[in-house]
């Protein structure tokens, strides 16, 4: 029985891309259009129901991108930050945050700081090999 959706990532004549079989068909991608239909898929998927929901869901594995990318600018039409982070395999996302929203997002990240500064002058507990 075939599967009715596959991805796989080939070598193509040196270059990578993406194969993709839908229902017996077949397209491949380079980078560049992996990088198109990522962003028409988020366009698409903002629009429907259910919504993406507002807080992480502690059951599902979400992919970590550790010490991302990231750009801020101002915008003149905006009253706030914008911020750009880079995911390996997602692309840029930019986010506009509101002044206020900055604020308190600069105020949990100085908490985490100050936590991870309080635990990194702890006595280190020894563990058994």
């Amino acid at each position: 029985m075939q599967k009715p959706m596959s991805v796989e990532l080939v070598n193509e004549y040196g270059e990578q891309a993406l194969c993709v079989k839908v229902d017996g068909n077949t397209a491949l991608l380079d980078a560049a259009e992996v990088d198109g239909f990522i962003e028409e898929l988020s366009k698409l998927r903002a629009s429907m129901r259910p919504a993406v929901p507002d807080q992480p869901l502690r059951s599902h594995q979400y992919v970590i991108e550790i010490d991302p990318c990231w750009y801020t600018e101002r915008n003149p039409l905006f009253d706030g930050a914008v911020l750009f982070l880079r995911h390996t395999g997602l692309g840029w996302a930019g986010f506009a945050i509101p002044t206020e929203s900055m604020h308190r997002l600069k105020d949990a990240l100085s908490a985490h700081e100050a936590a991870a500064q309080r635990e990194s002058h702890l006595p280190m507990h020894a563990l058994p090999n």
